[in-house]
């Protein structure tokens, strides 16, 4: 990423992080009920396996819902972003409700000012998809660098191939044959990508997919099936491919 780009996506995120609601700062409009938020926050939560003696680091912690979520959880949690704004917002967020045992920081998810082997377990949700491929790799080798040999890296990403990714970048596609492309665009790739480089690390143990509507559905519907999704499963059990994943990776000796 060029600096001019660094510099427009961190204005990008400044400005996001002063959206009132923390929902729509991070994600935008509100399409999935809160019961099937708390699924995914469940699952998350699973997925870390957080326990009380545990250093965390939330890479790229934006607001802090997912810092606030596994503070109670561990000894000490280090949230950091690379929008000096976010993580500011962060920091008090926390400080209201009282989260003594975190701390945070700004920080470029491709250059981690820790040492080697700092984390029990590390998270970065909701990053991988505004970096370029070549600072995935950046990304993914300083996670696995300060994640403790047989701690626990959980990503979330966004995939490809699903109904969703599929359109949306054919979507772009066209648009940017008329267009042009914008300045600003996050990227899908496939699970199957980003596994690749996962195992350079360590094993892969776990993936949680979900998300299987497509951004054509009115909101209604697309709530609907993301109800009938957590409740039944059977979307991915036809359609293995979800919109979005958890990949959880057990960092291997000399990650």
């Amino acid at each position: 990423m060029s600096e001019h780009e660094h510099l427009k996506w961190q204005n990008f995120w400044d400005e996001q992080a002063k959206v009132d609601d923390s929902y729509q700062a991070v994600r935008g409009d509100k399409i999935i009920p809160d019961a099937v938020q708390e699924y995914h926050d469940r699952k998350l939560v699973e997925m870390l396996n957080p326990e009380p003696g545990d250093k965390v680091l939330d890479a790229g912690c934006g607001v802090g819902d997912q810092t606030m979520l596994i503070a109670g959880f561990v000894n000490q949690v280090t949230a950091i972003d690379f929008s000096p704004v976010m993580a500011e917002r962060c920091g008090a967020r926390l400080k209201q409700a009282g989260a003594t045992n975190a701390t945070t920081a700004t920080a470029d998810v491709t250059s981690l000012p820790y040492a080697d082997n700092t984390f029990d377990k590390t998270m970065c949700i909701a990053v991988l998809a505004y970096l370029n491929p070549e600072e995935v790799d950046q990304a993914i080798a300083e996670l696995a660098r300060v994640t403790k040999p047989d701690g626990l890296l959980v990503l979330h990403i966004k995939d490809l191939w699903s109904g969703t990714g599929i359109i949306v970048t054919f979507g772009r596609f066209l648009r940017a044959l008329i267009k042009g492309r914008p300045e600003l665009e996050y990227q899908y790739r496939t699970h199957w990508w980003y596994k690749k480089k996962l195992r350079l690390y360590g094993m892969i143990e776990e993936s949680y997919a979900y998300g299987t509507w497509t951004p054509f559905m009115p909101k209604k519907m697309m709530s609907w099936i993301a109800s009938m999704e957590v409740r039944h499963r059977f979307f991915q059990k036809r359609w293995p491919h979800g919109k979005e994943y958890f990949i959880r990776t057990r960092i291997k000796n000399g990650g």
